[in-house]
């Protein structure tokens, strides 16, 4: 899951480099925006959006899971200790 989220940023990554370097004008990145081709880019952008959302909250959620599990291991360690 990591590797596809960090494909993805890697992408973004040079879409918008790719974007920066641009000398058209305003009206002719319109023009271009409103073409089959930018109207691609722009579904790729907003999905590369979301996927960054939902690998963030993918993120919490592992984070959150690994915390509650490093948890339960030091309460089972302290009962052993206690019977001990």
């Amino acid at each position: 899951m990591r590797l596809r989220c960090l494909n993805i940023a890697v992408i973004a990554c040079l879409l918008t480099l790719s974007a920066c370097s641009s000398n058209e004008s305003e009206q002719e990145r319109h023009e271009d925006a409103n073409t089959p081709a930018g109207k691609a880019g722009q579904a790729a952008h907003k999905a590369v959006v979301e996927a960054e959302k939902a690998g963030r909250v993918v993120d919490r959620k592992l984070q959150k899971a690994a915390h509650d599990a490093r948890e339960g291991w030091k309460e089972a360690a302290q009962k052993d200790q206690d019977k001990k």
